[in-house]
């Protein structure tokens, strides 16, 4: 435990990612048990059972020297390197376990705006349940995961397996500020800016990126979410004014209030104010729920193995985690 922390691997996450499910305190004073450690623990890292049971070896995780670190502030690729290891480990444990019901991947157009037409969606204004829906449909899981070293990342694109997957790692829960998330990082895909050994780490949205793949992704977004390259306008000297005057502009244009506000936060930064004004209009709950309930519709958590469902617990809404920390 002693290396593994000082690898970046602190207690709370090895608990829920490494351990069996039926660990509880009496067991750490059981030598009997540590070779089945060390082995969970060498399979998680990639490394010999031999490097593992060797005190002298300091363990650390790969360094992902071709992983793209976009907006990051005053933090270097090796912090990042337990959490974007953990995260390709539960988007390898993702893929092994979803259900025979999902499709082989199809991703979508590079052009944002052709992808919107192409999403179904009741309403004038995509939602993040459309975009969700529509990766799902298409074989690309988005999963949120709760449980991650630190620091963490706010959204990460991988292959894995010749699959696109989209982890989401901050725990936000506005859904059109998620869905911005999730369209910003299939813009990745789409794209072709993430490849099977070059994942795209976005590790905090308040950090401004001037980079051309950055700008890319942004843009997709917006076209996927607005139907428009800009975003309109909106303002107001309090979140209260901010949320009634984002809801009359989607009365007028269509375009969901909460993605109007969160446009309006990435020029100014104001992400506090904006979280105010959406849960003003009673839009500040609910996206990590909504992905957890694709999760448990398209991944087969009773047919994973002992190590795959360790590491599944991280994922947001673990029934057997929360129940744990409860």
């Amino acid at each position: 435990m002693r290396r593994l922390s000082q690898a970046g691997f602190k207690k709370d996450f090895v608990r829920s990612a490494l351990l069996p499910d039926w660990w509880d305190k009496t067991c750490e004073d059981s030598p009997d048990l540590l070779p089945d450690v060390e082995i969970r623990v060498a399979r998680f890292l990639g490394l010999p059972v031999s490097t593992i049971r060797n005190p002298a070896v300091e363990l650390a995780p790969p360094p992902y020297a071709g992983a793209q670190l976009r907006r990051v502030r005053d933090l270097d690729r090796d912090r990042l390197a337990p959490a974007i290891h953990s995260a390709m480990q539960i988007a390898a444990a993702v893929v092994r376990n979803l259900r025979a019901t999902v499709p082989s991947p199809s991703i979508p157009p590079a052009d944002g705006l052709m992808w919107r037409n192409q999403i179904q969606h009741a309403s004038t204004a995509i939602t993040l349940d459309d975009i969700v829906s529509d990766l799902w449909k298409r074989g690309i899981p988005i999963v949120a995961i709760d449980v991650l070293p630190a620091p963490s990342f706010q959204g990460l694109a991988c292959v894995v397996d010749g699959r696109p997957v989209v982890l989401l790692g901050h725990k936000h829960d506005e859904p059109s500020r998620v869905a911005f998330f999730a369209a910003h990082e299939i813009g990745h895909i789409a794209s072709g800016d993430c490849t099977p050994d070059h994942p795209v780490v976005d590790e905090q949205e308040e950090v401004a990126d001037d980079a051309a793949m950055e700008l890319r992704a942004d843009k997709y977004a917006t076209l996927v979410l607005v139907g428009r390259h800009t975003v309109p306008t909106v303002d107001g000297q309090n979140a209260r004014a901010l949320a009634i005057n984002a809801a009359q502009l989607e009365r007028s244009s269509g375009v969901d209030a909460g993605a109007v506000i969160f446009a309006w936060a990435r020029i100014t930064g104001n992400y506090a104010k904006a979280s105010m004004a959406v849960k003003a209009l009673y839009r500040g709950l609910g996206a990590r729920r909504l992905l957890r309930q694709h999760f448990d519709r398209h991944v087969d958590l009773d047919s994973a193995t002992e190590s795959d469902r360790a590491l599944l617990r991280c994922v947001s809404g673990d029934p057997e985690r929360d129940a744990t920390a409860r």
